[in-house]
């Protein structure tokens, strides 16, 4: 009887471990189906991000946003960086820029026209200080140089050195300037503000006479390279070979005149600066750079 009890014990503990090591197998095999379920979940769901995030990649690659949408940064809470006086590229794919500031003083005259046209040939612009007393048998020409992106720059009312200098003062010198100053506005529509003085500024305009210039709103202007051909009548080659000895600076601002033998050699030098890798530039006022003898920042 007890050994009959015993067996019957045993059977039962055996029945009871077996169903127990089942259930146990059971919640394993759930326990790892749902880690791999997890597991695949989040994969597809990591890969369809990382397909829309690519999606959206492509799609702003090859069509960018419309210009509309940063039209105005700062209703986008952003900050607009658009500086107020335009800096000039020093540098383009890591070379220095060479500008050539090609300059013409004592005009209008009957050379313009033909200078306009040499300048056009070569894509090229030119800063003209005019004469006041001039203007008006010229305006025509005047008209045309600004239409065709040239600068009206100031070169006095009378070109008279005893008159602008011998007094002393600046007086008589910005009483002239302002006087051209208004007719050229009267004439184009614009406010000129940049001048080049008479036989330049050095040595008869000192310290005092130059804040007296900065004073009445001008800028001021003389030169790196004098071609001198204004003294070479009949010699262009020479004003050719002149400038090309000269020009070496990573910006030259070239003195010529309007001239007979200026229009002849013209298209020398301009060929000779695109040789020697210069762009053409015109005074603009937006981004004035500081070409007086002195240095004078105020000018």
């Amino acid at each position: 009887m007890k050994v009959e009890q015993t067996a019957g014990k045993n059977g039962a503990i055996s029945q009871t471990t077996s169903r127990m090591k089942t259930h146990k197998r059971r919640r394993i095999r759930y326990g790892r189906l749902s880690a791999a379920l997890l597991i695949l979940v989040m994969l597809i769901t990591g890969l369809t991000y990382i397909f829309i995030g690519m999606t959206h990649w492509i799609k702003d690659y090859v069509a960018p946003p419309p210009i509309t949408a940063i039209e105005q940064p700062t209703k986008l809470g952003m900050i607009a960086m658009t500086p107020d006086v335009k800096e000039e590229p020093v540098r383009f794919q890591g070379q220095v820029r060479k500008l050539a500031y090609i300059t013409f003083d004592d005009g209008p005259s009957e050379h313009t026209a033909t200078l306009l046209d040499i300048l056009k040939q070569h894509e090229a612009k030119a800063t003209f200080f005019m004469i006041g007393r001039q203007l008006n048998q010229h305006k025509e020409v005047v008209e045309r140089l600004v239409k065709e992106g040239s600068y009206p720059g100031l070169h006095s009312m009378t070109h008279n050195y005893n008159k602008l200098y011998k007094s002393g003062s600046s007086s008589n010198f910005v009483k002239e300037f302002k006087k051209e100053q208004k007719m050229v506005q009267e004439l184009i529509g614009f406010t000129p503000h940049l001048i080049r003085a008479p036989y330049g500024s050095s040595p008869q305009i000192g310290e005092k006479f130059r804040g007296d210039i900065a004073a009445a709103g001008f800028k001021m202007w003389d030169w790196t390279t004098d071609s001198l051909d204004w003294n070479l009548p009949g010699q262009p080659d020479k004003i050719v070979d002149r400038v090309s000895s000269s020009v070496h600076r990573d910006k030259e601002v070239i003195l010529m005149h309007e001239r007979e033998q200026t229009v002849q050699a013209l298209p020398r030098i301009l060929k000779m600066l695109e040789d020697r890798g210069y762009e053409f530039e015109v005074y603009d006022p937006s981004a004035h750079w500081i070409a007086n003898f002195s240095g004078d920042t105020r000018l």
